[in-house]
Parts: C-alpha cells; sequence; structure tokens
C-alpha cells in the first residue's frame, strides 16, 4: 500500500486537482492523508470527507507565511497516523500542495523505491548553487518502516542545509545511513520559466508558484544581468502564472501535454 500525504496550508485552490491526479493514476492500494490549515470553516467541510485521513491543525512550532505552522508542523502531525495504518512493505508518498501525478504509479514504481530507499524531485534552478544535488520535498518516496528511524524527527524539525532549505536534516540522515537517493528530473520540452511549470520524469508536475512569491532565485539572476527590476520579473511572473492557473483549472492534461512538447492548443 501507498500512503500519500499532502499539506494544504492557506487555501484549498490545489485539493481537486491533486486529490483527481492520485484517484486517476495510483494503480496500487492506497490511503490519503492531508492536514488543512489557515483556511475557513467552509473549505474545511469542503474537503473532510475527500481525504482517508484528514487533520485539521491551527498552530505549530514555527512562524511560517504570516502564520504559526509549517511544513514540518504537518509532518509531525501526520507521521503518526500513518504508522497506526501501515504494514511492512508499505511505501510514503510525499506530495507538495501545488504537485500532482501526471502518469501512473504501479509496482514499477514501488520496485524503484525499494531498490533506491529514497526517491525524490530533483530541480538545481531552485537552488542558488546549481551544482547542489538535494531531495526537494515537492515529492519524497521512501518504504514506510523508516519513518519509525530517525527520519521521522529530521523531517518534523526545522534543520537548515546552508543552502537555505528547511530540509537539511532529512539531508543529512541521507548522508549518515549512505543512502544514495534517486532523482527524479525536469523532463519539459517546453520550458515556459526556468523553474516553474515543472514536469520530473514525466510522473509529477510541480508548479512551484503555488505558495509563494512570485520571484525566484532564477529570476533573481536574470534580473541582475539584464538590468531589469525585481518587480519587473515578480510582475510577469504575476500575470503568466494567472493565465496558466486558468488553464490547469480547465484543462490540465492539455497544459501538461504542452510542457511534454506534444502539439495542442494552449489558450
Amino acid at each position: 500500500m501507498i500512503h500519500v500525504f499532502s499539506l494544504h496550508y492557506g487555501d484549498d485552490k490545489w485539493s481537486d486537482i491533486q486529490i483527481k491526479s492520485i484517484r486517476k493514476h495510483i494503480k496500487v492500494p492506497y490511503k490519503t492523508y492531508s492536514v488543512y490549515s489557515h483556511m475557513d470553516e467552509d473549505s474545511y467541510k469542503k474537503w473532510e470527507n475527500e481525504w482517508d485521513v484528514f487533520l485539521i491543525e491551527e498552530k505549530g512550532k514555527h512562524a511560517h507565511k504570516s502564520g504559526n505552522f509549517h511544513l514540518t508542523d504537518g509532518h509531525r502531525y501526520i507521521i503518526p497516523e500513518i504508522l497506526k495504518h501501515a504494514e511492512p512493505g508499505d511505501i510514503f508518498l510525499r506530495l507538495d500542495s501545488d504537485a500532482f501525478l501526471i502518469n501512473d504509479i504501479d509496482e514499477s514504481f514501488i520496485n524503484l523505491v525499494n531498490k533506491h530507499q529514497f526517491v525524490s524531485l530533483k530541480e538545481p534552478e531552485h537552488e542558488w548553487d546549481t551544482t547542489y544535488h538535494t531531495p526537494h520535498p515537492a515529492l519524497w518516496a521512501f518504504p514506510v518502516e523508516l519513518l519509525n528511524t530517525k527520519l521521522a524527527y529530521q523531517m518534523s524539525e526545522l534543520l537548515e542545509d546552508h543552502h537555505s532549505n528547511w530540509w537539511g536534516g532529512v539531508v543529512h540522515w541521507l548522508e549518515e545511513n549512505n543512502i544514495k537517493w534517486h532523482p527524479l528530473e525536469r523532463t519539459n520540452k517546453v520550458n515556459l520559466h526556468p523553474l516553474y511549470f515543472g514536469i520530473y520524469d514525466d510522473l509529477v508536475y510541480h508548479h512551484w508558484a503555488g505558495s509563494r512569491d512570485m520571484i525566484t532565485r532564477p529570476d533573481r539572476k536574470i534580473a541582475r544581468e539584464s538590468n531589469v527590476s525585481i518587480e519587473s520579473v515578480r510582475n510577469d511572473n504575476i500575470k503568466l502564472n494567472r493565465r496558466i492557473m486558468e488553464q490547469l483549472n480547465v484543462q490540465p492534461d492539455v497544459f501538461v501535454d504542452y510542457l511534454r512538447g506534444i502539439e495542442t492548443e494552449v489558450e
């Protein structure tokens, strides 16, 4: 069984597309888990029956994005719930809120996870140092038994990796246990932005612009080299993101095929 977890914070705009992708593409037994935080009561009621395990948590250990809740807090709440239902041989799959599946998860994926012990999205353009090899948590997959190790604590605390990323504890745990994680690398044929709107191993889409400021590390480099203001780049990103969100809300498969380089009409 695969235990799928995602944290949704602040709004529910990615819930529908993510849940539909899980139901469409996971071809083995699975159970879904989510923590929702900092939303109104109507949003909670709308989604509480769409997940097998649904938690509402408003207070965590760390201030983050104008609230008192961080991704690590979500892990701290959900890991005990997963361990209640898990059996030996099961797989844990973590997705960012603005990530969704675009291809099937089947026995071959389970074999991949068991072979490498840790599968993760890799995106050098997220880093200031593009040679830095780090497992981005937009997607993590590993045998669920590892949640009985120190990894669970490392996932649940803000531990820097000296590259301005919060998942340093996970990086250190992988290094300490000599686990060479398997990367899912960017496979876009069409790139509308150096970082945003990415597909990885033709398995998962990650929006990147789902809940963050619309300025990225690549944008800052481009602005500096082109002598363009950061505000101008941010405004261009906001406009592009608005157009893409309109497309994703209506025809997500068409947009993903466009990124794959398949001829299609994107409005």
